[in-house]
């Protein structure tokens, strides 16, 4: 079946805050314009990685302005993340970044309480129905109390025809293949430890989120699974499991998402700040620097 958005590489922006927690826009431009060298087209920002639940309105529009005029190659394909508990909030940032030019979004369901199954279809034909000559990305996490099947997504993409892919953080084989099956027509888009698997069903994409600290391993990741080359895809796959023990074993309790991502770019570039907008905490130096550690003794040859 064929698909209703390409098949790509995508890559995540992430924010970087002064100690005033304002927005570092010249470091900002900068990560932008970092993310394209490495060969990233499709970039989005302001998933949870990107902090996007945390933006007021106002650093939501700074950040979208900034984002836009960096994008304007015309290989370039800016998506930006709408997240909220106010299916309102969402379609007024939705508008105005669509005034900019923006036409793909990321948006996830409203998570106050768990939408049922009219609910759903409401959202997602209220929201991506105002907005009929732009493409929307589903952000299907367990964060929303509720994670969309295969069969709910075939529901969802025959009542809503631009509602184009979905991005699923997960490991398990039975939802990967669940949604390959019976999704086929909608791009799903995978982080690295379900790509892999998604290739064994068909076409699917890569979100990779060590992609920042190693962008060739990236590309050559994503270019073994659109071969496809199952033995290479494998190899690699086996390989980059190594990757979060080694550099974050040492972590003595969970953070929220953007503090690992954030990583990921401060250990390519010690410049980019740690900090996360309150009241979550990024890593500590210290946290950080046996991280580096672990990235010298482990990964040194990687790129």
């Amino acid at each position: 079946m064929t698909r209703r958005f390409p098949q790509i590489l995508l890559g995540a922006a992430l924010l970087p805050w002064q100690e005033d927690f304002t927005l570092d826009e010249l470091r900002f431009r900068e990560h932008l314009r970092a993310i394209v060298r490495e060969g990233f087209e499709h970039i989005y920002l302001m998933g949870t990685a990107g902090e996007g639940y945390a933006l007021t309105d106002r650093q939501f529009q700074q950040v979208v302005q900034v984002f836009r005029a960096e994008m304007q190659q015309p290989r370039l394909h800016p998506m930006v993340g709408v997240i909220s508990l106010s299916m309102g909030q969402m379609v007024e940032r939705i508008a105005w970044a669509h005034g900019l030019g923006i036409r793909h979004f990321q948006i996830s369901l409203p998570s106050w309480g768990a939408l049922t199954d009219s609910e759903m279809m409401t959202f997602f034909q209220r929201v991506c129905g105002a907005f009929p000559d732009s493409q929307f990305l589903h952000y299907n996490l367990p964060r929303t109390k509720r994670v969309v099947t295969g069969r709910e997504y075939r529901r969802l993409a025959d009542a809503v025809p631009n509602l184009v892919a979905t991005k699923n953080s997960t490991s398990d084989f039975a939802r990967v293949a669940d949604l390959m099956t019976h999704a086929p027509d909608l791009q799903h888009v995978f982080v690295e430890n379900a790509f892999a698997m998604g290739c064994l069903f068909g076409e699917c994409s890569l979100l990779p989120s060590y992609g920042l600290l190693f962008p060739k391993l990236a590309h050559r990741h994503f270019e073994a699974g659109r071969a496809p080359q199952i033995p290479q895809l494998m190899q690699l796959h086996r390989q980059i499991s190594e990757v979060v023990p080694k550099l974050f074993g040492h972590i003595p309790e969970p953070h929220i998402d953007g503090a690992y991502d954030k990583l990921f770019v401060w250990l390519k570039n010690p410049d980019f700040p740690l900090r996360l907008l309150p009241p979550y905490q990024g890593f500590t130096a210290s946290e950080a620097g046996v991280a580096r550690e672990a990235l010298l003794k482990h990964f040194s040859g990687w790129e």
